[in-house]
């Protein structure tokens, strides 16, 4: 082989052994930057489902009606729980981003309407009232005041940010019977069930991981869960009787 040939064979080598670095190299990053997968499934209840709470209504009934009935447990024909919150704990430490879109929650025929609002920190959460009388809304963590504002009637609303995780509850010191949640977290990975008692938790790392079901009349459930580095996970929890 000629001094030529040689020096040609060993390019040849050479660039084909760069090149296989770099798809290695390319392979890894993708893999380390590649979205998760999603968790998709429905929380199920089976159980004796209580009655609707009723209330009789003192004041402002031309916006309220003259009763407010409370359903302690929603479900589908089929068994699904409506407004059940799906977390994933032990992700505390996943940054998350300031989010543009709002969590709203609005006064609507003395109704907050979600009764359940999730959220994550750094979010805003923002009240807003339809009705065209006063509200006075008052929500509160565990500890302390998150804010206790009077709203004019057809306001377009306050706005705070969330900076805190936990459990809130709104309530209307002028309307007794309104009453709703907030539940904020500081990961991106939660749902809330819809009327079927379908879910979704987009882009989860994959790995075993710990999930928490809560629901504002039946408590907090959990569940371990394997989430696949490829395929999407499917799963179906039922609720325990009470």
């Amino acid at each position: 082989m000629t001094t030529d040939s040689c020096q040609q064979h060993s390019s040849l080598i050479l660039l084909t052994s760069v090149i296989l670095l770099l798809g290695i190299i390319g392979t890894n990053a993708q893999a380390e930057t590649s979205p998760g997968a999603n968790l998709q499934g429905r929380i199920l209840y089976r159980g004796p489902i209580p009655p609707a709470e009723t209330q009789a209504i003192a004041q402002d009934k031309e916006t309220c009606g003259a009763t407010h009935q409370l359903f302690p447990v929603v479900v589908s024909d089929d068994g699904g729980l409506a407004q059940a919150v799906v977390s994933v704990e032990g992700l505390g430490d996943t940054p998350v981003s300031s989010k543009e879109d709002l969590v709203i929650v609005r006064n609507d025929k003395c109704r907050f309407q979600p009764h359940i609002a999730v959220g994550s920190i750094k979010q805003h959460l923002e009240v807003q009232n339809n009705d065209p009388i006063l509200h006075n809304t008052h929500i509160r963590t565990k500890k302390r005041a998150f804010f206790n504002v009077v709203l004019l009637p057809h306001s377009q609303g306050i706005k705070k940010v969330l900076k805190e995780p936990g459990l809130m509850t709104i309530a209307c010191n002028k309307h007794p019977f309104m009453m709703g949640y907030v539940q904020v977290f500081d990961h991106p990975y939660y749902a809330l069930t819809d009327s079927q008692g379908a879910f979704s938790v987009p882009n989860l790392p994959p790995g075993t991981h710990r999930l928490s079901i809560w629901h504002k009349t039946l408590g907090t459930i959990h569940q371990t869960v394997t989430i696949p580095h490829t395929n999407n996970a499917d799963l179906i929890i039922e609720f325990p009787a009470h």
